[in-house]
């Protein structure tokens, strides 16, 4: 066997047609070659998986090629590759009575049943801020390919090696021993992507936490449309103290070893995730975010067993979610989820806070502050951002609030609510101490400089808006000609299937527009004055097309069942405006009767 440190004048066979970028654990002041000793051609050692230790242990070394004809290389006499893997001892783990053993994981996954998960598959180009309002964002959403989400991410190929030289060698990185889910302290950037690319393997880590928002990598990748539309920090936090401070939670790059296990958690602050694999693949176990599930979560995370129980042997229902290379998820607030990885993995994700489960994020963040949990794990300035969104919805059900969805309507009383409570902690005759209202004092922006006088006009507002009601269509349908049937939606309004060619069906939301006096008075104001906008149409419907399990469709209904649908829709339309004015001549003969 030849080897040398530098192979002067000789090209690899292996990387000779590619872009290479050698992993960091050869980037040495020189890199080893190897010659195979019945073909003479000459390779990087890095290119065969062969560390420097390894080449030395060969005495005649065969290619892979040579290797099908002659059989594999001969080592040194004296020395004996061994056919199996010695075990490690996880010393520390022994120390603290723990086993350390990373694969227990898997063993624990294998023996359990999850169910089949019912999650919404939907095209990048139907997740708009509009199906949202119609839908909302109650479950885990999946969306398979990237086309529609107008986004952009790193290349499918990239390494750790790449990304690390992206953020920087010596960009500090927590790194969590899946054996034990604890962090390893005093890692970098050039020792994760030395371990990450390199073949010695002794412990099964994870990096989960790197957030790389104002790095050069960070800034070549676009999160998708509809997470840009929904984020608080991305349409409230006032641009210019963004070089300041701000919730830095936006982009982080996940990389995961094989068998990595991320235990049962929830997103800090409630907030929402998307997730985009870029290599690799994942497996998700979903707990749904009920308010049993959330206690049971409560009272685990702070027992002294957590390490000894399985969260899903505590519930009753927990879902299987598996992702490859190029899908995306978007995981709503409050979702109980654990995390396996069968393959190594790059992924890029993000969180975010949004209008359409407040409650939800409220509810999260009540349940950090009561089990303690450590700052540095939760949303950061939680409560400024809520100061925000506050100041946002005033703004809106003040200009717009027919902009507004049930969701968000809902979300936004129980805003005014938590902002009322923070409010009145720092005034006269409260049981706050000195150190928590100054603490509520400091996460009030300076924007806001009178907070009770913003909460009680919010609380005024949506008081106002709630109290004229949301009409939602009751009414029971069937019509034979058509095969026409009703379902009530808790949410959405009236929902009306047609089956119209095969499996498909056609499903038509329904929903009734709220209309205040104000808005009234601007109508009237364009008559003379063109600027505003002439007042919308008092329904609001759209068409979806669905398959036979009522889930949506990757097919988008033709024009012929649109068009036979909105027909429907309109005739049904003029018989509610038709019983309601008939409600309204009975409600007046009445009244006049009593006079």
């Amino acid at each position: 066997m030849s080897q040398v440190s530098e192979g002067q004048g000789e090209h690899c066979p292996l990387c000779a047609n590619k872009q290479r970028l050698v992993p960091l654990w050869f980037q040495e002041s020189t890199e080893t070659w190897i010659k195979c000793d019945l073909c003479q051609v000459w390779c990087h050692a890095s290119c065969l998986k062969l560390p420097s230790e390894e080449c030395d242990r060969i005495d005649e070394y065969h290619c892979p090629e040579c290797t099908k004809s002659y059989g594999p290389s001969i080592y040194k006499v004296g020395i004996r590759k061994s056919q199996r893997e010695h075990s490690k001892v996880n010393y520390a783990d022994l120390e603290n009575g723990l086993t350390g053993n990373p694969y227990k994981w898997k063993r624990v996954l294998d023996s359990k049943l999850f169910q089949k998960h019912k999650f919404r598959k939907v095209r990048g180009e139907q997740l708009t801020i509009d199906w949202i309002r119609w839908f909302g964002l109650e479950e885990p959403i999946i969306i398979e390919s990237s086309d529609g989400l107008d986004m952009k991410m790193p290349h499918k190929d990239i390494t750790v090696s790449e990304i690390a030289e992206a953020v920087g060698y010596d960009t500090p990185v927590d790194v969590i021993d899946v054996s034990t889910q604890q962090e390893i302290p005093d890692w970098n950037m050039y020792k994760w992507a030395t371990y990450f690319d390199g073949p010695k393997r002794d412990q099964v880590l994870n990096v989960i936490s790197l957030e790389v928002s104002d790095t050069s990598f960070g800034k070549s990748i676009v999160r998708p449309r509809i997470v840009r539309e929904l984020d608080w920090v991305e349409n409230m936090w006032p641009l210019h103290t963004k070089n300041i401070e701000y919730p830095k939670v936006q982009l982080y790059c996940l990389m995961s070893i094989k068998d990595s296990f991320t235990d049962f958690h929830i997103d800090f602050g409630g907030t929402s995730v998307f997730y985009h694999v870029i290599k690799g693949s994942k497996v998700f176990y979903f707990v749904p975010p009920t308010p049993s599930n959330l206690k049971r979560y409560s009272r685990w995370i702070s027992s002294p067993e957590q390490s000894m129980t399985f969260f899903a042997d505590l519930v009753k229902d927990s879902y299987e979610v598996k992702l490859v290379a190029g899908n995306t998820m978007i995981i709503p607030t409050g979702w109980i989820h654990a995390v396996y990885t069968p393959d190594d993995s790059i992924v890029i994700g993000g969180n975010f806070l949004q209008g359409f489960n407040i409650r939800g994020q409220l509810a999260v963040y009540d349940i950090e502050k009561r089990t303690n949990v450590p700052i540095k794990y939760r949303f950061p300035y939680f409560e400024k951002m809520c100061w925000y969104a506050g100041k946002y919805y005033n703004e809106i059900l003040k200009e717009d609030p027919l902009s507004l969805s049930q969701w968000e309507l809902k979300g936004i009383v129980d805003l005014a609510l938590f902002l009322l409570d923070l409010a009145g902690r720092f005034g006269s005759g409260n049981e706050s101490t000195t150190e928590e209202q100054q603490l509520i004092k400091d996460n009030i922006p300076e924007e806001i400089s009178d907070p009770t006088r913003l909460t009680k006009r919010l609380s005024r507002r949506i008081n106002r808006i709630i109290s004229q009601g949301n009409v939602d269509f009751e009414e029971e349908l069937e019509d034979k000609n058509h095969n026409l049937k009703s379902r009530s939606d808790n949410n959405s309004g009236k929902a009306w299937e047609n089956s119209v060619s095969g499996s498909t069906k056609i499903k038509l939301r329904v929903k009734r527009r709220i209309v205040d006096e104000d808005h009234e008075r601007r109508v009237k104001w364009t008559k003379t004055n063109n600027s505003v906008p002439p007042r919308p149409s008092p329904y609001n419907y759209s068409i979806y097309s669905y398959d036979e399990n009522d889930r949506e469709s990757s097919t988008s209904p033709t024009p012929e069942e649109i068009v036979r649908v909105e027909q429907i829709i309109k005739e049904k339309i003029r018989e509610f405006e038709k019983e309601k004015l008939q409600k309204l001549e009975e409600t007046e003969k009445f009244h006049w009767e009593e006079i």
